[in-house]
């Protein structure tokens, strides 16, 4: 298990080996406190079909996040 706390800061890359960015901050449901995204801050790099908002951020489903290593790894989308 992975706290939500110890998320922020981190590099995150996807179990291809792309690297997104950084984590800047998380969006949790309201009622019962998981986590639903992480946002990464702007990258150079493509999104590798994640979406971004208009801020530049990139939204990655809580559900994507298969490990924490030296990066956080996510499952890209299919």
């Amino acid at each position: 298990m992975v706290l939500a706390s110890s998320l922020s800061g981190c590099e995150v890359m996807t179990t291809e080996g792309k690297e997104l960015g950084t984590v800047e901050s998380m969006t949790m449901d309201p009622r019962t406190g998981a986590l639903q995204f992480l946002r990464l801050g702007p990258h150079n790099g493509g999104g590798s079909g994640f979406h971004r908002i208009e801020n530049g951020q990139l939204l990655i489903p809580a559900d994507h996040i298969e490990a924490k290593q030296d990066y956080l790894l996510v499952r890209p989308p299919r």
